[in-house]
């Protein structure tokens, strides 16, 4: 009999659905939303795209009283009393997280939690919610952070407790995504011949178009260096698109940058296809999936210090991290991208693989069969 997992999460990104998915082939799971209709539709996640790929069983539930983000419900202790769990995997330090301390004297489960804080927003916890961070990881049994700083950080803060706390970051199955990516051949072809785009360099920028993304900076770092020979892809939409078309004009790039709107599928993963470079320049950013979809696509990877997927930069391998705001400093990791990756290279440049990730994983939960749980790559 497959051993259980039972997931809490506010809502379902498309990033997540490959660890789901594996994780539902090897064990019983099943998933438990709780985000509120607001949030999935501020968010804009694609719920066709989930339906269509998730191979697991899950429930959204919005029924009852909701503080700020976290839902006040019974159905948290019945679900746990219905399914039976040997793992509950919740989110981060919420409502979903204490039910299910609070039920364990009742039930035998191991309790996990996931936290998507890049090191910046661990440290910046107010201090009520430092308190309820204090409390949780007393009584829980592992915590799954998205970087290597986040976890140091952890570490140094709860030394007495530093076993907890495992480098997961937000990744989908390189080849599951790879194989998308290279399918997408044919439509990279059209682009580049629609676009003009034959012995021009592409860097690419995938994601919404608002503050926090920074993208005033990104256009006056881009200004430093461009030329004839490359061209910035904007892939996104956001409230902020006619400011940037404005500043886009001001600083006579109208003919260096090119804005797509939003795209997903086959559409988006043509242009991981052809770009050299993406980029990322978010002031704060619990993660940033886009990079880990870019290094498998191929694309030196220029990364702000204040995003979470810098972690998996390496520096003058797979990209750049850049300080955070810095203009100069994005210029030059840009220009040593640009430099360094002479040609597209339509290989892996991530630094580890899904699979790696995953058995690590699995074999937290279930030491004692890790060996019989392993995914053989």
């Amino acid at each position: 009999m497959k051993r259980k997992i039972l997931i809490f999460h506010p809502y379902l990104a498309t990033y997540r659905i490959d660890i789901y998915n594996r994780l539902s082939r090897d064990y019983n799971i099943e998933v438990l939303l709780t985000g509120s209709r607001l949030e999935l539709r501020t968010l804009g996640f694609n719920l066709d795209k989930v339906n269509q790929n998730a191979k697991f069983k899950y429930l959204y539930y919005n029924k009852g009283l909701y503080i700020g983000r976290h839902l006040i419900s019974s159905i948290f202790i019945k679900t746990i009393k219905r399914f039976q769990p040997d793992i509950i995997l919740a989110h981060e330090y919420g409502i979903n997280t204490i039910m299910a301390i609070l039920a364990r004297p009742f039930f035998h489960y191991k309790l996990f939690i996931t936290c998507d804080d890049s090191l910046q927003m661990a440290k910046e916890y107010s201090s009520k919610r430092e308190r309820l961070r204090n409390f949780i990881i007393q009584h829980i049994d592992g915590e799954l952070v998205v970087s290597k700083d986040t976890q140091k950080y952890l570490q140094q803060l709860y030394p007495l407790k530093k076993y907890k706390f495992i480098y997961f970051p937000i990744i989908q199955d390189d080849k599951i995504l790879s194989k998308k990516i290279l399918k997408s051949a044919e439509l990279a072809n059209y682009y580049r011949k629609k676009y003009n785009l034959n012995n021009k360099k592409i860097i690419l920028y995938v994601g919404r178009f608002i503050k926090v993304k920074n993208l005033s900076l990104l256009l006056h770092a881009y200004a430093n260096l461009a030329n004839e020979d490359n061209i910035l892809v904007m892939v996104g939409d956001g409230d902020l698109k006619e400011k940037l078309q404005e500043l886009i004009c001001t600083l006579n790039l109208e003919k260096q940058v090119l804005m797509t709107g939003s795209l997903n599928g086959e559409a988006l993963y043509a242009w991981y296809y052809l770009a050299n470079v993406s980029v990322l320049t978010s002031t704060r950013e619990a993660f940033g999936a886009v990079v880990n979809e870019a290094l498998v696509g191929g694309c030196f990877s220029v990364v702000s210090d204040h995003a979470g997927a810098s972690t998996l930069i390496e520096n003058g391998i797979n990209g750049y991290i850049f300080k955070n705001n810095h203009c100069d400093d994005l210029t030059k990791m840009l220009k040593k991208a640009l430099d360094q990756n002479i040609e597209k290279q339509h290989s892996n440049r991530m630094p580890q693989s899904f699979d790696t990730f995953y058995n690590q994983l699995t074999s937290t939960f279930f030491p004692e069969n890790s060996y019989t749980n392993r995914t053989h790559s």
